[in-house]
């Protein structure tokens, strides 16, 4: 599982073999985790290329350290570790790869734990480490239960799914391209049900994409990094939801939706068929659309077009 392990910023920059020239360490900060300032991590370096990212860092108590470019380091405060680098993107993509290369640090790893209960269809794949299996869930046929996922008791995972797959974070500071490293894992509840071809992703940078207990998922979805799904979430088919989706306990969403990353849907919200939600939904709201608005307002205005 997760080891919370902890390392100075000078020792990553020097396991990373980043030269003092590239990056200018001006105060050392103790870490755990390199990311983004959203990302639900503890004990965090992040990047940030604005003044807003700054604030947005200063503001989240999870955030140790920063790295910026030379014309913000003057308005970092005292108590944030600080490296000053041209390319902050860059260089927090390269320690966060450090990081993923040591198999020790963010993980320790273990032989896949499968209760007896438990049912795995010949044709479906479990990594023999780093998987947790409860009593009484199945696996379907072709499903793939890749490392660092852990599944609850009673939940099944349908033909095809493939759980635990990397995320769409893409490095274009290096050339070629590449798909960014991955540390986290996915934690899936009691009492689950993932239906046919659904890809759930692993977070990015550390923790879990957590779905909650008694949620349900039809086919075809994409459930993407660092998201948290609440207790008894109906999800219909072909719904897409981006990175570090929050969705509180009881919502439906419809079938065709898009949920842009970030965004916060309340609790027993319901987000109509082939809705595009761009920003935060309260708690029992209603909308449908594109872009999304209260669903009253988007039958009011279908009517006024008609």
């Amino acid at each position: 599982m997760f080891t919370n392990n902890i390392i100075t910023l000078a020792t990553l920059l020097k396991r990373a073999k980043i030269p003092a020239t590239s990056v200018n360490l001006i105060r050392d900060c103790q870490l755990s985790h390199i990311a983004k300032v959203p990302t639900r991590v503890t004990r965090k370096v992040v990047p940030c290329c604005t003044s807003n990212h700054l604030e947005d860092a200063i503001e989240t108590t999870q955030v140790v350290g920063v790295i910026v470019p030379e014309q913000l380091a003057q308005h970092v405060p005292a108590h944030l570790g600080l490296a000053v680098s041209s390319d902050p993107i860059a260089t927090t993509n390269h320690l966060h790869r450090t990081l993923c290369e040591d198999a020790t640090f963010h993980w320790e790893s273990f032989e896949s734990t499968i209760d007896s209960s438990a049912q795995i269809h010949p044709t479906a794949y479990v990594s023999p480490k780093d998987v947790v299996i409860g009593c009484n869930s199945v696996i379907h046929a072709g499903a793939i239960i890749l490392p660092r996922t852990v599944i609850g008791d009673h939940s099944s995972i349908g033909c095809g799914t493939v759980v635990g797959t990397e995320a769409f974070e893409v490095d274009n500071t290096v050339s070629p391209q590449k798909i960014l490293s991955q540390a986290g894992g996915v934690s899936i509840g009691d009492h689950v049900d993932i239906q046919a071809k659904c890809t759930i992703v692993r977070a990015t940078f550390g923790g879990f994409t957590v779905i909650g207990n008694e949620s349900k998922f039809d086919c075809q979805i994409h459930l993407a990094h660092d998201c948290r799904i609440g207790e008894r979430v109906r999800i219909a088919a072909c719904a897409g939801i981006s990175g570090r989706v929050t969705i509180g306990n009881d919502t439906f969403i419809g079938p065709n939706c898009s949920i842009s990353n970030g965004v916060f849907i309340g609790e027993k919200s319901h987000i109509t068929i082939g809705a595009v939600v761009v920003k935060d939904v309260g708690d029992a709201k209603r909308v449908s659309g594109n872009f999304a608005v209260a669903h009253q307002k988007f039958i009011s205005h279908i009517k006024a077009i008609r």
